[in-house]
């Protein structure tokens, strides 16, 4: 008799608690849905919705630099905090000057655990695509959005910063950041819109040192590289090879001698380029290359990233290279006008000192070229 009364107790209890909790469920997916919030579209097409306030967001995973530099083109990355990956390629943490000392935080290694980013509790999560298969699954269990940029083209860095906008909340900024872009592409145009001159063929390298040897690569061809050599009047000789690969192409010295390119700019990422200049300037074989022969042979800029890669810098990249092969079209031209004008504009850096760090950083870049 007992165990009945007590199996009825127990009955009525457990269905009492059923009910109460799906009516705490019901009302907090009420509140869900009745909460303000952030929806965009990343580049694997997803939706992303986050809430109306951000605290936090982490950048994780390889490749960070990228999705870093897109979001500090906002002014919200200063007011909450920012949880990143490393950065560093080789010529300093470009965020050490970006970021207010009182506001920077320990970095994250690039191969972070899912129980680590879990942890932080982030509002958000950024990562390159290149990065979906280790971290989306597991995220998604536990309701973190996560927003995957591509930014490997022009294209991409306008359309991905105005949903990177939207996910922040400020669309006007993402705007405005687009027409940054746009306004000195435009000038570009229009500064080579009037030459009739043949179009001067170009290769971009990638050199790197391996133990005591120099390798040369050539990236793929739907890359933001090709993009800058057509933008700036010049026509981009590995791309006719049908170089589709998924990254950088190792290409010997032989096959650069067949493209026997009337420019060649270097691209060099963890170290100063002016040891690569000097080798191919006093090699035998190179001398009989024309790029070499006419002094043609350059590096692309950098201050603590080189401006020759798929970052927020590629415009002054393609500014550098329109102005070094068509030197006439641009006449008033000032590359540490448009280092100063581009901090400025995007990154809201109004601190002279500041400035002057980027700009000698520049400058240690070109010396002796």
């Amino acid at each position: 008799m007992k165990d009945r009364i007590f199996r009825k107790i127990f009955t009525i209890g457990w269905l009492l608690f059923i009910i109460i909790g799906l009516g705490y469920a019901q009302g907090i997916a009420q509140s869900n849905q009745t909460k303000s919030i952030h929806q965009a579209v990343d580049a694997l097409g997803r939706t992303v919705e986050t809430p109306e306030s951000l605290r936090s967001i982490a950048i994780v995973g390889r490749a960070a630099v990228m999705p870093a530099n897109a979001l500090y083109l906002f002014p919200e990355a200063h007011e909450m905090q920012i949880h990143m990956a490393k950065t560093d390629q080789g010529l300093g943490d470009v965020f050490s000057v970006l970021i207010p000392e009182e506001n920077r935080t320990e970095r994250l290694s690039q191969q972070i655990s899912i129980e680590s980013i879990i942890a932080m509790n982030p509002d958000l999560v950024i990562s390159k695509t290149s990065n979906y298969e280790s971290i989306q699954n597991k995220l998604d269990i536990f309701g973190i959005p996560t927003f995957f940029m591509e930014l490997e083209s022009a294209g991409q860095w306008t359309t991905e910063i105005k949903q990177l906008g939207k996910v922040l909340g400020n669309p006007e900024r993402a705007e405005e950041i687009a027409l940054f872009y746009q306004n000195r592409e435009r000038i570009i145009k229009d500064s080579l819109a009037s030459l009739d001159e043949e179009k001067p063929r170009v290769l971009i390298l990638q050199v790197a040192a391996a133990d005591t040897t120099t390798t040369f690569s050539v990236a793929p061809a739907s890359w933001i590289q090709t993009y800058m050599v057509e933008q700036a009047g010049g026509v981009p000789v590995w791309v006719t090879d049908h170089m589709l690969e998924q990254g950088w192409k190792k290409v010997s010295f032989e096959q650069i001698a067949a493209w026997n390119p009337d420019a060649i700019y270097l691209v060099s990422y963890r170290t100063q380029p002016q040891p690569f200049l000097q080798e191919i300037y006093r090699n035998r074989q190179w001398t009989k290359l024309a790029a070499v022969k006419q002094n043609r042979v350059k590096a692309i800029p950098a201050d603590f990233l080189n401006y020759g890669q798929s970052d927020s810098r590629w415009i002054l990249a393609l500014e550098f290279i329109a102005a070094d092969l068509h030197p006439d079209a641009f006449p008033l031209f000032s590359m540490e006008r448009q280092i100063r004008t581009f901090y400025r504009d995007l990154y809201g850096l109004d601190d002279e000192q500041t400035i002057e760090i980027l700009i000698q950083a520049y400058r240690s870049s070109i010396s002796k070229q």
